[in-house]
């Protein structure tokens, strides 16, 4: 490969960074413009909400780990063997999307099944629906996600610094939740017609002994969000169960993402530092 051909893949490896991570690329520049005001001291490390960036870390980890295991892939799959027409099939891989972002963040859920809903329709040659499928399971898994408080990170964010009660938060999301619910399902009914559909046969086994200990680890992970026990404890035995389990899963976790919280942390300090 000569100078120019690595010249321009450079060149287009940064351009997709950049398109990828704008949010966090805007949040450091933001960052690092507004340090000016405040210089950079030890003040700084008090900034830091230690507690939902490690909730945040440990969810995405222990999600990555059980993505690779395909134990979402065959938990929807079978629910979705179980209808037998475009409509029902289509409201399934949606409900799917809106109930996975409530345990495994909306991002992750996304990641996870708008996969499925493309081998679904591809493999049943109902790609008319594609489109409107993957619409709807981008808004199901934004609305599904503002329930609990792992749904999404700002739902973390708000739920730690503020100390809200498992409860009230769920009870002040509950009512837009409930719409939500109901507006998806009627147009799916509306846009989507009751067509017979066939779902190939495919075999996948999971690990039996992986899929335990690794639902045991989400399980943890969403035991220290409820604040029960230390959350240092999750930045200790997840990291190193997954160390010697499953390294890739602890690559694959969306670091830009918790870099974007970082700089927001660092905003949220400055703004707060200069009230003063």
């Amino acid at each position: 490969m000569n100078y120019k051909s690595t010249k321009i893949s450079f060149l287009s490896s940064c351009i997709c960074f950049v398109k990828n991570n704008a949010v966090m690329l805007t949040a450091l520049l933001t960052a690092i413009v507004t340090s000016i005001f405040i210089p950079i001291d030890k003040a700084y490390l008090d900034y830091f909400d230690y507690k939902t960036l490690t909730c945040l870390f440990c969810i995405l980890a222990v999600v990555c780990a059980l993505k690779n295991i395909n134990f979402f892939y065959i938990l929807a799959r079978k629910v979705v063997q179980k209808f037998k027409t475009a409509r029902l099939c289509i409201l399934a891989l949606v409900y799917i999307t809106f109930l996975g972002s409530m345990l495994i963040a909306n991002d992750m859920a996304l990641l996870t099944f708008l996969p499925l809903g493309y081998f679904v329709l591809t493999t049943t040659n109902k790609q008319k629906y594609m489109a409107f499928t993957f619409i709807m399971q981008n808004i199901a898994a934004n609305l599904g996600g503002m329930l609990t408080p792992f749904g999404n990170p700002q739902n973390l964010y708000l739920y730690t610094k503020f100390n809200i009660p498992n409860l009230e938060f769920i009870s002040i999301m509950a009512i837009p939740f409930l719409v939500s619910i109901i507006a998806i399902t009627i147009c799916c009914i509306i846009f989507v017609k009751a067509e017979e559909l066939k779902l190939e046969d495919e075999k996948l086994v999971l690990n039996p002994k992986r899929t335990i200990i690794y639902i045991f680890l989400f399980a943890f992970s969403i035991i220290i969000v409820f604040r029960v026990i230390p959350y240092w404890l999750g930045l200790v035995v997840i990291p190193l169960v997954l160390l010697f389990m499953d390294r890739k899963a602890l690559k694959m976790v969306d670091y830009p993402l918790l870099l974007t919280f970082v700089f927001f942390f660092i905003l949220q300090g400055i703004w707060a530092e200069s009230m003063l």
